[in-house]
């Protein structure tokens, strides 16, 4: 693998176009200004040179690198073209020029692996030559990077995204309202997804198709973006938005827009509250089992508010009633499983609110390396279904008897390698709420206690995850639902065991700490939060998942499987 660098000018395009490569072998290329750049391949750089330098966008920039590779194939400069726009998207060095994330879904091909494995050698060579500033493992720890609009799809999500786009094209140009609910359990990507659609809208709405960025013809994407594009010309840009019920990841999504640019801005992510407020052309909303019904929630005065100015009953209405009435088209992404307090909406308020949508559903795996069968096998386990115990492949998934031995072991591994959490159910009452990590230090005041054991609840409800200090806290799920993590340790508090005689997971509400979970709601409902609540616990962690149990039934349960 070699990279040369030539003037962006005419000159330089003289000097690629006679190079022994210049004309038909395939390259990836990455061309650099002082603040912005784009990445792009071909099979024939001599003429994609002439192409870039009539376009006005990248007449600005100044370089060309070229990375060349005697095994280099179409399938291998695709891939490593999406890769390095991804990771330059996330590093910040320049504001990318690329519209959309390459030309190529995720998918294998023939040594793939081998490919893969030349990527920290040209990372490294663009730090070196000052293209990049940050390294791999810093990069792929960020949220700009696990977020990014610039993420390939894999073919499920192209399938899906393809759909919805031409759905919501043919919708206007219809008049008429529409809706598409995008199903899938936690972490088959239905935030990646949300981001990447809107960015296909947003483009969009920023002009013509660039032809250095289409191959050969259109495919099944472009079809659809070119079909927008039409349509933004003859009405205006289109008004779309990102509805996100969760304060904490709200936050860090209105930062990974904003970083992002091209078109994102942190004012297109919003809260239920903010999409009342004006009509738009197209709402996604990430996590719409967590949109409020009147129950449970602190908030009432604004909610009854808001339902009036609306025209809306209070007492009957719900948040999604706020979303379809602010917008012309809705795109859903939902999962059942991930309902965990009394004030989200019910599947029978999403079924008589929306009587006729378009429905999809996700169903790979794409967050734990334990795959799909990781996440079955917690549904049987969870259902007391699990016949014996199962191998999880690629996944470090253990048991502890001690609960600090547990504890400390996250705390390493964050130290080693980031982004590891120790978690718990709502099993203890929050005495520190409010306090500041000093005044806690001062007081000697804790939160858990589990034997001769003493921690506090996290500090912060606000971007929890990615807070430094927070290893050494506990956090709850409504800290981390919606993020990633490389490990996560998963504490079963005291409300939550198991009963040998009835084969089932039981779950004590009095011992559950979560008044919003509890308020209004009959034991068996309560259960079910709290069962998914651990279940969506269990699932932050990429690489793996601990698990500590305070009651000795439900630990001598999950050895059995653990």
């Amino acid at each position: 693998m070699r990279i040369e660098t030539y003037d962006f000018s005419e000159t330089g395009r003289s000097l690629v176009k006679g190079s022994d490569k210049g004309a038909d072998w395939p390259v990836v290329y990455m061309i650099a200004g002082d603040s912005e750049a784009y990445i792009g391949e071909t099979c024939s750089i001599g003429n994609r040179f002439s192409q870039h330098l009539a376009n006005e966008e990248r007449r600005k920039l100044k370089r060309i690198c070229i990375i060349l590779d005697d095994q280099f194939n179409k399938s291998a400069v695709l891939d490593i073209e999406q890769s390095l726009i991804q990771l330059c998207g996330a590093d910040g060095k320049f504001k990318l020029q690329n519209q959309n994330s390459g030309q190529s879904s995720k998918h294998n091909y023939y040594q793939r692996e081998i490919y893969a494995n030349k990527l920290p050698d040209i990372w490294s060579e663009l730090i070196r030559l000052g293209l990049a500033k940050h390294d791999l493992d810093f990069i792929r720890n960020s949220n700009l990077f696990k977020y990014s609009p610039y993420t390939a799809l894999t073919p499920e999500q192209t399938e899906v995204s393809n759909e919805v786009v031409m759905g919501i094209v043919e919708s206007i140009e219809s008049g008429n309202h529409g809706a598409a609910i995008i199903n899938g359990s936690a972490g088959t990507g239905k935030t990646v997804l949300a981001i990447n659609m809107m960015f296909s809208l947003v483009s969009a709405s920023r002009g013509a198709t660039d032809p250095s960025e289409i191959i050969e013809g259109f495919t099944d994407e472009q079809l659809a973006i070119h079909e927008l594009r039409r349509i933004v010309k003859e009405r205006g840009p289109l008004d779309v938005a990102l509805v996100v019920p969760m304060t904490s990841i709200r936050k860090t999504l209105q930062k990974v827009f904003k970083a992002t640019g091209n078109g994102l801005k942190s004012s297109m992510v919003i809260g239920p509250f903010d999409a009342a407020k004006k009509h738009y052309d197209v709402l996604f909303v990430d996590e719409s089992h967590r949109l409020a019904r009147r129950a449970n929630i602190s908030n009432m005065g604004d909610f009854d508010d808001t339902c009036r100015k609306l025209g809306m009953d209070p007492e009957t209405s719900t948040q999604l009633d706020w979303i379809v009435r602010s917008s012309d088209y809705q795109v859903l992404f939902y999962d059942q499983e991930q309902t965990v307090r009394g004030s989200d909406i019910t599947p029978e308020q999403l079924a008589s609110t929306l009587p006729e949508y378009d429905r999809y559903d996700l169903v790979t795996q794409l967050r734990c390396r334990g795959g799909d069968d990781y996440i079955h096998y917690l549904e049987r386990i969870f259902e007391c279904r699990q016949a014996r115990h199962q191998e999880v492949l690629d996944y470090d998934l253990r048991i502890f008897d001690d609960a600090d031995e547990m504890v400390q072991a996250i705390r390493r591994l964050d130290s080693e390698i980031g982004l590891s959490r120790n978690v718990a159910g709502y099993s203890w009452k929050w005495r520190t709420k409010g306090m500041t990590s000093e005044a806690v230090k001062e007081s000697g005041l804790y939160d858990i206690e589990i034997g001769p054991y003493r921690y506090v609840w996290n500090m912060s409800n606000v971007e929890w995850i990615l807070r430094p200090e927070s290893a050494d806290e506990i956090g709850c799920i409504h800290t981390t639902q919606g993020y990633d993590l490389n490990y996560v340790g998963v504490i079963f508090g005291p409300e939550i065991d198991y009963d040998e005689e009835t084969n089932r997971i039981t779950v004590d509400p009095s011992k559950y700490y979560d008044i919003n979970a509890k308020k209004g709601t009959d034991p068996e409902t309560v259960r079910r939060y709290v069962i998914n609540a651990y279940r969506v616990l269990m699932t932050r962690g990429i690489k793996g998942c601990y698990v500590y149990a305070c009651n000795d039934c439900l630990k001598s349960y999950l050895k059995q499987y653990i």
